[in-house]
């Protein structure tokens, strides 16, 4: 139990900004249980961002505005803008229109192009768009658990079963240490997780399973295209995966309202 609590404090403090004030050993245990628990990381940012939403909503006079650009300040701040970084790492490398090679290395520069800022208003752009317009006609606060949930469920799919672009990097270390058990475990959490939310939200069980078909139908495209575009999953496309993933959901949700 304790290496349990230990991967799950080191994902937290991976996937979060949430500061979290143990120094976690890095090993083969904490490592595959970091990874397993990603989806239960995804849940606590969906649960943080509902309970934010549910408090403004219910306990306020704010503006459908203002709830739409805090739930998306709230989804980027929480992750610390890391998914947000990779999204933009990407969009610079695969507008470069370079070879795989040339693409990696643009990946790993520090430096922010014009493409990635771009890229990254369109992206939250239309976003804050499906998040507002969905909040004016009726949005069940649930499917703010569900969405960070699947996406980071995801996620962990395509670190495990990806093909890696690199030996380096923090993607590479973690698949040192996991295997493809470890992807049916965290199906396993993220499916009792989803679950969960689902029997709390009857109403909105229809739209949870069309966002479970659409997150899978994400990560398989996504898995195509990053091995084909960069030589396989990096750090970087794992955080692009996880951003685009959940505007793609809420775009679902926006064409269910």
């Amino acid at each position: 139990m304790k290496t349990v609590w230990s991967g799950f404090l080191l994902s937290v403090q991976f996937l979060t900004v949430i500061p979290i004030w143990k120094q976690i050993d890095w090993n083969d245990a904490t490592a595959r249980w970091s990874v397993r628990t990603f989806p239960l990381v995804g849940a606590l940012i969906g649960g943080a961002e509902a309970l934010a939403y549910f408090m403004f909503s219910s306990f306020s006079s704010v503006s459908p505005l203002f709830l739409a650009l805090s739930l998306l300040w709230l989804s980027v701040w929480l992750a610390g803008g890391l998914h947000a970084d990779g999204w933009m790492d990407v969009s610079d490398a695969f507008f470069s229109y370079r070879n795989i090679e040339r693409r990696q290395e643009i990946m790993s520069d520090s430096r922010v192009g014009a493409f990635a800022v771009l890229s990254v208003l369109c992206l939250l752009s239309f976003r804050f768009l499906f998040m507002f317009e969905t909040i004016c006609s009726h949005l069940d606060v649930f499917l703010i658990v569900a969405i960070p949930l699947l996406s980071r469920t995801a996620m962990t799919w395509l670190l495990i079963y990806g093909k890696p672009a690199k030996q380096t990097g923090m993607a590479a270390a973690f698949r040192k240490h996991i295997d493809r058990h470890d992807a049916h475990v965290a199906a396993a959490i993220g499916g009792c997780l989803l679950a969960c939310v689902c029997i709390a939200a009857v109403s909105a069980f229809k739209t949870i399973v069309l966002l479970m078909c659409g997150t899978m139908g994400a990560a398989f495209v996504a898995r195509l295209f990053f091995e084909k575009q960069f030589g396989g999953i990096t750090g970087d496309t794992l955080g692009a995966f996880v951003e685009g993933a959940e505007t793609w959901l809420w775009l679902i949700v926006w064409l269910l309202r």
